[in-house]
């Protein structure tokens, strides 16, 4: 028999790896099933690797699989334009909108003391949606709003903070510059996955690659991404 105190601990571990199903074929496989619910996960990559696809699949899935409502926070392009965009390679979110699964927010990152409020936005929509998921797309735009490089490492650090509080579990994608790492970021968040594009002969193909999953057996290796509305995750 385990005594009280166990069996808290013991529910505890248990909640802290429940994981939530991508959906995205040929991810959960290599994740123990999934992403841990709660945690912040970060995926990075550079321009046209498909961190928009995949963050798109995610919410896309979690609502027309396990009716888990999301808040798309979309800073690089307006909501209207990210609507088409997805729609034009066949992920509709006007269904899940209309049946209050996804809420598509659009916020202006801006420096200096807007900064907070925009965040505060962000915190009050994930709340009055009861979100189950949130994605931000992209985390890049809210760090060039820091002017320095403390006002970047206390805004992650608070940030990741306050969405551990919720119990949200949260996508952020980073924008990467050619040659360019990831930046303190990564440090904080629970997990990091990494798209790019690489020159196979004289044809770009894309890959992908998680690079740390805290509580995870995962994957340690390049795998093949086929970039179509339904994202596929393959070995070479």
């Amino acid at each position: 028999m385990l005594s009280r105190d166990e069996e808290r601990e013991l529910m505890a571990v248990v909640e802290s790896t429940e994981r939530l199903k991508t959906g995205i074929e040929g991810l959960d496989e290599l994740i123990e099933g999934g992403l841990i619910k709660g945690d912040i996960h970060l995926l990075a990559g550079g321009p046209g690797t498909g961190k928009t696809i995949f963050a798109s699949n995610l919410v896309y899935n979690a609502a027309k699989d396990l009716a888990l409502k999301s808040v798309y926070a979309t800073f690089e392009e307006s909501a209207e334009s990210f609507r088409q965009n997805m729609k034009s390679i066949g992920i509709s979110f006007a269904p899940l909108e209309s049946s209050n699964l996804v809420s598509i927010v659009d916020l202006d990152a801006v420096r200096g003391k807007e900064l907070e409020s925009n965040i505060s936005l962000l915190l009050a929509a994930v709340k009055d949606a009861r979100a189950n998921i949130l994605v931000v797309d992209s985390l890049t735009a809210l760090l060039l709003a820091c002017e320095t490089p403390f006002e970047l490492r206390t805004f992650v650090k608070s940030l990741y903070r306050s969405l551990k509080q919720m119990k949200v579990t949260t996508l952020m994608t980073v924008s990467l510059g050619q040659n360019e790492r990831i930046g303190a970021e990564a440090f904080i968040c629970d997990s990091v996955m990494l798209l790019e594009n690489w020159l196979d002969e004289d044809r770009f193909k894309t890959r992908f690659m998680v690079l740390k999953m805290r509580g995870t057996e995962h994957s340690r290796k390049y795998h093949s991404v086929i970039l179509t509305p339904k994202l596929k995750i393959s070995n070479y």
